[in-house]
């Protein structure tokens, strides 16, 4: 065995959040030699780094601790003596509810006569847990006892024996094959390791009983033990009724003690609704997290994460996205349904405090529209199909990188323009995008070649004078309808749809007729309203205008140039005051008017 060891390489044997767990748990246990761990992705394994080689000396520094709490379910738990961190399930179970009912007598008080200091000195004496929630999954889950088993066999052993133990644990990570194993008693359990129970555990197998545990041959007990020590760290589970949604950010280059800080923020707040849009919410919020508790554009007065630099990079540079697995309950038990794993943006760098700020309303705007679509997961809200499909549609957008993110954006914001206008004359406040948003979002999203194409298009004065033409028409009249405005324009409710049809068919002829249609139309409304002599009325679009937008589409063909029409035609541009995104990179927004302005 070498004298000083390191780089640990974590293996990526199950490909779920089990393999994320344990670069956690050794990166979190190295922190005792080392207070500036990072863990890379470097594809087929976690690489956690110290910032020098360890000494076998350093090692035997590291404390004996488990690294989370032992938790007892019931009374026949016995606990063992040395014991850390023991949580009674049952009490901690009965603070929570006395908080629980505590947060609804204070709402239902305040709504009727305002505060009430009963109540809420009552939640403040009922305080729970920080980590309550992961313990509720780990019993909920079944994981506690095989994680009470490590810690009691940790507490329990000498000294000497630990340090030995954990010397040749992190040996063998350090690729020394020759290691002596570690002799603990473990179980592979669903919640660690997701694949644990998929093809193998038989009701009744045929040779065995129901206890088989001839499957534990293959489980390494002290890389068990860091997942046990990686899920207190890093995990973000959720409740959706009976179910259980596990998400868990997988590093691509960050340090343990900035990836468990957002981890931590990620699970107080900010992530609600069905699958779909708590993932969607999840990937967005992790990413703002990011940014603004970064080390060099951290907003004033808010707490750091350390060694979290972002300078040059992107959300996607520190965590690569997010793991999800979706434990659902068949009454007595959970078992894994799913599993997926959602990107974090990378859209572009982040190189000034601007490019922070730009990057905040960025995500800002994405998780107002997403929070606007209603799934019925909230109590009271109907759930509507359209808008559920509009959540998976945008979560498909998370699913990819390159020239497939693009699309699926662009898919996404065509259909949530129609969307938007029957929102709004039902009179609910939805949001709806800025166009100089949406277009460094596409830059950012699509690969090598599309963004020549796609800047192409949409710098074309003829493609920016028929999106503003169907802009006006749609969203612009719809929107001044909705402000009581009583002159507006005919608000054209099919032309969205008739667009989005007539650029999936072969060939330019069906998109150039409904677009020629249109301009016909819309010119003669100007010209009809400059005789009644209303005010503001737009230009109209001119023959050189379209005569440009129709050589884009025969350029660059009718499902890009139809998509973007759709898309930007149905975003609002910058209100005067809002700063247009510009710069030699994003380009100046299209138009000057403010939605619903003529």
């Amino acid at each position: 065995m070498t004298e000083a060891m390191g780089p640990f390489r974590v293996w990526k044997q199950t490909g779920t959040h089990g393999d994320v767990f344990a670069a956690a748990g050794l990166a979190d246990l190295l922190k005792a030699t080392d207070d500036r761990v990072r863990i890379r992705d470097l594809g087929s394994d976690f690489e956690v780094e110290t910032t020098r080689r360890l000494e076998r000396a350093e090692l035997h520094r590291i404390p004996q601790a488990p690294g989370y709490p032992f938790l007892k379910t019931s009374e026949k738990v016995s606990v063992p003596k040395g014991a850390q961190d023991v949580v009674d399930y049952k009490i901690e179970k009965a603070k929570a509810d006395r908080r629980k009912q505590a947060a609804r007598a204070q709402g239902a008080t305040r709504r009727r006569t305002g505060e009430d200091p009963q109540a809420r000195a009552q939640m403040q004496e009922g305080a729970v847990r920080e980590d309550w929630r992961l313990l509720q999954v780990l019993n909920a889950l079944g994981g506690h006892k095989t994680s009470n088993s490590v810690h009691r066999t940790i507490v329990e052993l000498k000294r000497s024996a630990f340090c030995d133990d954990v010397t040749a644990g992190l040996t063998r990570l350090a690729g020394d094959e020759g290691a002596a194993d570690v002799e603990w008693k473990v179980s592979t359990v669903q919640v660690f390791t997701p694949i644990a129970a998929k093809g193998y555990s038989r009701l009744k197998p045929d040779s065995t009983d129901r206890n088989d545990k001839t499957k534990e041959q293959w489980a390494d007990p002290f890389v068990e033990w860091l997942r046990y020590r990686g899920y207190f760290r890093i995990a973000c589970p959720f409740f959706q009724g009976a179910h259980v949604r596990l998400l868990c950010p997988v590093p691509a280059d960050i340090s343990i003690g900035a990836l468990g800080f957002v981890a931590r923020e990620l699970r107080k707040r900010g992530v609600f609704g069905g699958p779909p849009k708590m993932d969607a919410l999840a990937v967005l919020r992790l990413a703002e997290l990011l940014i603004r508790h970064s080390e060099e554009y951290h907003d004033e007065g808010l707490e750091v994460a350390p060694g979290l630099f972002l300078h040059t990079k992107s959300p996607a540079d520190a965590v690569s996205g997010i793991m999800v697995t979706h434990y659902q309950s068949l009454g007595n038990a959970k078992a894994v349904s799913a599993m997926s794993t959602l990107v974090l943006p990378g859209w572009f760098p982040v190189t000034s405090r601007e490019d922070a700020k730009l990057w905040l309303a960025i995500l800002d705007e994405h998780q107002r529209v997403i929070r606007g679509l209603r799934d019925g997961s909230r109590p009271g809200e109907k759930a509507h199909s359209d808008e559920i499909g509009l959540l998976i549609a945008y979560r498909r957008f998370l699913e990819a990188r390159g020239d497939g993110a693009m699309w699926a954006l662009l898919t996404f914001v065509e259909e949530y323009g129609p969307f938007l206008i029957r929102a709004r004359e039902q009179k609910r406040k939805v949001r709806s995008f800025r166009t100089d948003y949406l277009r460094r979002v596409l830059m950012g999203s699509a690969g090598d070649d599309v963004p020549v194409m796609v800047t192409a298009v949409l710098g074309d004065p003829g493609f920016q004078a028929v999106a503003a033409a169907v802009r006006r028409a749609t969203v612009g009249a719809q929107g001044q309808k909705a402000m009581g405005i009583p002159d507006h324009r005919e608000i054209r409710y099919d032309l969205l749809h008739e667009l989005r049809r007539k650029r999936s068919m072969p060939g330019v002829a069906p998109l150039m007729e409904t677009v020629a249609d249109f301009v016909s139309r819309y010119n003669s409304e100007n010209a009809r309203r400059r005789e009644m002599g209303k005010r503001r009325v737009p230009r109209n679009v001119t023959t050189e205008e379209f005569s440009g937008f129709a050589a884009l589409v025969e350029r660059h063909g009718s499902p890009l140039v139809g998509a973007l029409l759709c898309a930007f035609g149905s975003c609002r541009e910058p209100r005067e005051g809002e700063v247009a995104e510009g710069g030699a990179d994003g380009g100046a927004a299209e138009g000057t008017g403010a939605e619903g302005q003529e």
